[in-house]
């Protein structure tokens, strides 16, 4: 028992000194100075949900001893110390008071016995509150061994992650596996899917809260399923089947370029197990749909590249990447029949000399949220990549300046009340994605975007994880990872391929 009673005590005060190691105070006397102080992450001046967890950053300045005071009215929070670590019950009840005004934070440094004040920054707190879970890959930088692999959620609220599936539960060394692409109906996780590849290859699909393993590859079809994206409204699924390759640059500064090198667009009815073209123009690459809120229309990027009669395919496309440029399309959808309307394009990046890619409608249905860049459509290794919204009444579109940097942002998703958006991003340190969150207006322009807090200031500078392929859910994924494990080792249904979608 006295072992228990010795760590009871250094939780409780490990817990009371979640800012500081003494009870923090401001300085009585200070000499105040005009610049900001050097801080990690930045959060100087952005908007913030009113349940996001605590904005932990570190104070990168020289000093002995540091005082930080959150300040809105009345109401203060003090942490101590060059690590800014708010406990989360302190924090929720100190933001809560926050909500919709201006937060002043001060930072106070002291350095060989006097202290100095530093030019405050500002944070907002948002009325609009945040889906409380995200999901996301986490995967190294490797391109090609992808062993350590794992699709884990996050609680947006504190700082807690789980594993919703990982790539060394059932992976087999000589053969291999990956799993990537998942993909949520609505926001909620009962209809849900990802994919495995390889070993024990995959699509691992929850429908109505029963999993199961489906084949989605036919001799109709150029491959499985790809890139899924779930109708909101209605029991089907849009998916592209592509076959892709990767090429390496030895002066480019986009190092990869990852290639679609023949995608079509299909449509997956998980009931029937059928599945239907919906794109598969000879001369186009088709990739990347998305529905919009009403499940009437089908989004999805389209380029135009004709085989060459003189060269093989895959090597024309090689030689010839910078010329491969995608649009936005649409077809209307007409859910009582199963039947497609004639295709329309929305945006022809290809005019502009640029490609794009990613299409999400926001929920109101007003606004396509896409990535643009000069060329391709793995954007993620693209530095040229940025964030563009376009207003669909209007047609006018514009880039998403305070969310964007002068590295690649892609792989982007609105919540669920279109409020807020969360994007993958190479900014930090050029090699790793890292996730950022954005405040969007009603005129469809964002506030300046900041980095997902952790629990440590300086964690990303140890981690060695990509964050790849962001998702918001109202609500954590409840199938284990066990019962995952037992579908994958399960036998996979075999879907049905029809030329009639009906």
């Amino acid at each position: 028992m006295k072992g228990f009673y010795k760590y009871l005590i250094i939780t409780i005060l490990l817990v009371c000194a979640a800012c500081s190691s003494d009870v923090p105070t401001l300085p009585a006397k200070y000499t105040p100075v005009a610049e900001r102080p050097a801080i990690y992450p930045d959060y100087y001046d952005v908007v913030v949900p009113c349940n996001i967890a605590p904005l932990t950053f570190g104070i990168r300045e020289e000093g002995d001893d540091f005082v930080t005071c959150f300040k809105v009215g009345d109401k203060t929070l003090l942490c101590g110390g060059r690590e800014v670590a708010p406990a989360v019950d302190e924090w929720h009840s100190f933001i809560m008071q926050a909500v919709g005004e201006t937060v002043e934070v001060e930072v106070y440094s002291n350095d060989a016995g006097a202290w100095k004040k530093y030019k405050p920054f500002t944070i907002v707190v948002s009325a609009d509150s945040i889906d409380r879970y995200i999901s996301y890959r986490l995967i190294p930088p490797s391109y090609v061994a992808y062993e350590k692999l794992t699709i884990s959620q996050r609680d947006l609220s504190n700082f807690d992650e789980t594993v919703i599936y990982n790539n060394k539960f059932v992976s087999s060394e000589p053969d291999g596996q990956c799993i990537n692409c998942h993909a949520y109906k609505n926001y909620k996780t009962d209809n849900m899917q990802f994919h495995v590849r390889q070993h024990l290859g995959g699509t691992v699909f929850v429908h109505n809260g029963k999993a199961k393993k489906v084949n989605m590859k036919t001799d109709s079809t150029i491959s499985a399923g790809v890139y899924p994206f779930f109708n909101p409204k209605y029991d089907v699924v849009a998916y592209s089947v592509n076959n892709t390759g990767q090429i390496f640059h030895t002066k480019n500064p986009n190092k990869v370029e990852v290639q679609d090198q023949a995608s079509d667009v299909i449509i997956y009815d998980p009931v029937r197990e059928v599945v239907s073209h919906v794109a598969n123009d000879p001369d186009c690459l088709e990739v990347f749909p998305a529905w919009s809120p009403d499940g009437k229309m089908l989004y999805y990027c389209s380029a135009y590249f004709p085989k060459h009669n003189d060269i093989p395919h895959v090597e024309n496309m090689i030689r010839n990447y910078k010329d491969i440029k995608y649009d936005v399309l649409r077809r209307p959808w007409n859910p009582e029949t199963g039947e497609f309307g004639a295709v329309d394009t929305v945006f022809a990046a290809s005019s502009l000399g640029k490609s794009a890619t990613f299409p999400r409608i926001s929920p109101c249905g007003r606004y396509l949220l896409f990535a643009l860049a000069e060329y391709g459509c793995f954007h993620i290794w693209h530095k040229d990549a940025d964030l563009y919204v376009m207003d669909l009444k209007s047609k006018d579109y514009f880039p998403l300046e305070k969310a964007n940097s002068e590295f690649p942002e892609s792989y982007h998703s609105w919540s669920s009340t279109g409020k807020w958006i969360l994007f993958a991003s190479r900014r930090d340190d050029t090699n790793y994605s890292r996730l950022y969150i954005a405040h969007i207006n009603d005129d469809g322009t964002s506030d300046k975007a900041f980095l997902l807090p952790q629990k440590e200031s300086e964690y990303y500078d140890f981690f060695d994880r990509s964050y790849n392929v962001p998702e918001f859910m109202v609500e954590p994924v409840s199938i284990t990872p066990h019962e995952f494990v037992e579908v994958v080792k399960g036998e996979a249904v075999n879907v049905k391929y029809s030329s009639d979608f009906k």
